[in-house]
């Protein structure tokens, strides 16, 4: 059985690379989802993935409200159409 992180063409991937399992974020948007009342409340940090795709998961899944610690935080999730962004750092 191949595990869930195998690559199936590891020799065409460059390297260094960043994998994006997608599945798996979305997975796990949905789990929090699921264990809040109230997702509208969710606040995601981006600060671990600083990436407009995964902001766009997010917000295709009704959560629009994130936090950042960075100016160029802030202006990735005002490209990927975040509605609400929180700097937690000041500037």
């Amino acid at each position: 059985m191949t595990e869930w992180y195998s690559i199936k063409n590891a020799e065409e991937v460059d390297s260094p690379a960043l994998l994006v399992f997608s599945q798996l974020i979305k997975q796990n948007i949905l789990i929090a989802k699921g264990l809040a009342l109230d997702y509208s409340v969710l606040r995601p940090h981006v600060k671990t993935h600083k990436m407009i795709e995964v902001a766009q998961m997010f917000i295709e899944e009704g959560i629009n409200r994130f936090k950042c610690a960075t100016i160029a935080e802030a202006d990735m999730l005002a490209i990927a159409g975040a509605e609400d962004v929180l700097l937690a750092y000041q500037p």
